[in-house]
């Protein structure tokens, strides 16, 4: 029997970060790809293709809640992000501080 995942309903970004409310409520923590793959670019075993952002100090964004979200639950950022419900509920966590960066 396949599991539902719960769907986004809205979502908000600041500092590369993705705040996410689903449909059941509660409301996760998310990195931006940019912003994962250059927090992993500094790792050893990660960082493998992704070290050419390292060359370029991160900018980071306030764009509040510009993500559309598509009817299936999918999130498109800057007309071309795109992440999944899945990787939107299994990636991200429920507290910011899991995910900043600084632990």
């Amino acid at each position: 029997m396949a599991t539902t995942l719960p769907k986004a309903v809205k979502v908000s970004m600041g500092a590369n970060l993705l705040q996410i409310e689903f449909d059941n409520g509660q409301t996760r923590y998310m990195r931006t790809h940019y912003m994962d793959h250059y927090v992993s670019g500094w790792s050893p075993s990660k960082g493998k293709g992704k070290r050419l952002n390292l060359l370029i100090t991160p900018a980071w964004e306030w764009l509040g809640s510009n993500a559309r979200i598509e009817s299936d639950g999918t999130v498109v950022l800057f007309e071309k992000d795109t992440y999944t419900p899945a990787e939107l509920w299994e990636n991200s966590k429920e507290r910011i501080d899991l995910v900043s960066g600084v632990n």
